[in-house]
């Protein structure tokens, strides 16, 4: 492959932005989704350079209470569980959701005084829903890791000095990635953030469940009484919910100094509406007491999914016409799906409800990303100039 014909071009860019640049060494530019970004040629520089004292220090401070407190209040255990009450992975989730959140936290309202970095964009109000999805994917991370280490190796049980050195490695790794997590915040880690929290958080549900049989009732089921792994289900649900409205809140306002109109107006009030619809399936579960509010909820919602479906073709700003035919094809699939379990009546409940999940789950995702191509999330717009230099 040859070389490229080069052109000498002269690039103006604000002061202190010419200031920055030079603080990072050489630089390079390149094409990006049409986007002309000038960067470091040290893929190093972009990377957040975190002291060992952020993470590591309060790992080992929290794991040497960890030790002590077992030592003081259990000076007759030896030995800990990997999984259960007063186990290894109990004391990472409890430990790693604290220092974790607190670390996030920190990081977090750092960047927003100084008004440097990502959180920038993000409003005070995103914080509380934040915290409450990463301590929650902490604790689903560590149910799922020792649910999955206990069917692998049952009965593991470890010396304190042991499980103590695995709670400080546990912990220490838990600050590193949320601290990175805040430095890293986009609209794109949101949505991932949302799709861990509900796939992990319903997929342990289903696994972990003592009743084996859940799926003979309904999809509902996780979510009751009866169920042993309710709260897990509930909350989930209901903080995505709160994750989803955190998302929608960020992605209109910013997207409103471009596309400030009414029917962006709309289009976020049914993301809203449909965002307190999820958290209400969780608030109001499929129990004696609410089931009626449960069933209405949950058909709220299927109403307005396909109320967005159809209305994406005239409040989505730019809407392509491949996007408007996965929309389609998504809400007819949908129809099909309620048709062959409520009037042919091949499907079951449980098969109706997580298929019409999957397929309403993946096409919000669609969606999410697609509005957040439309503005530049996290980065800052400046005004350059190219101007063209005559050779001599």
């Amino acid at each position: 492959m040859g070389e490229l014909a080069m052109k000498k071009y002269l690039v103006e860019v604000p002061e202190e932005v010419a200031e920055r640049l030079a603080k990072a060494g050489t630089v390079s530019m390149h094409i990006e989704n049409q986007w002309l970004v000038i960067r470091p040629d040290d893929g190093t520089a972009l990377i957040p350079q975190l002291k060992f004292a952020s993470y590591g220090l309060p790992a080992v401070v929290l794991a040497g209470v960890f030790l002590a407190g077992i030592k003081w209040w259990l000076p007759q255990v030896h030995t800990l569980p990997w999984s259960g009450d007063y186990s290894i992975s109990s004391a990472i989730a409890t430990l790693g959701m604290i220092s974790g959140v607190l670390a996030f936290m920190v990081a977090f309202v750092r960047q927003k005084l100084s008004q440097h970095g990502p959180v920038a964009t993000f409003t005070w109000r995103s914080l509380f829903p934040l915290l409450i999805a990463c301590a929650m994917i902490i604790a689903i991370t560590a149910e799922g890791t020792g649910w999955l280490i206990d069917r692998l190796f049952p009965g593991l049980r470890l010396d304190l000095y042991t499980a103590t050195v695995l709670v400080m490695v546990g912990v220490s790794i838990v600050n590193y990635l949320l601290i990175n997590l805040a430095y890293t915040l986009s609209p794109g880690v949101v949505i991932n953030l949302m799709t861990v929290m509900i796939v992990g958080g319903v997929g342990v549900s289903m696994l972990a469940n003592p009743t084996k049989n859940w799926w003979q009732h309904n999809f509902s089921f996780l979510g009751t009484a009866n169920s042993g792994t309710a709260w897990q289900f509930n909350f989930t649900l209901i903080f995505s919910g709160l994750l989803m409205a955190t998302l929608v809140d960020y992605l209109f306002v910013n997207l409103a100094p471009q596309y400030h109109t009414k029917k962006t107006l709309w289009l976020r009030l049914l993301l809203l509406a449909l965002a307190a619809n999820i958290a209400g399936i969780g608030l109001f579960p499929n129990d004696p007491k609410y089931h009626l509010l449960h069933d209405r909820i949950a058909m709220w919602l299927v109403y307005l999914l396909w109320l967005l479906i159809i209305a994406v073709r005239w409040c989505l700003p730019g809407v392509t016409k491949q996007f408007l035919k996965v929309s389609y094809l998504i809400g007819a699939i949908m129809v099909l799906d309620y048709f062959m379990f409520k009037v042919v009546g091949y499907l079951s409940l449980t098969a109706f409800e997580l298929l019409a999940f999957a397929l309403a789950f993946a096409w919000l995702l669609l969606l999410f990303q697609y509005i957040e191509h439309l503005l530049p999330a996290g980065q800052q717009v400046l005004p350059v100039k190219l101007q063209p230099v005559k050779n001599e």
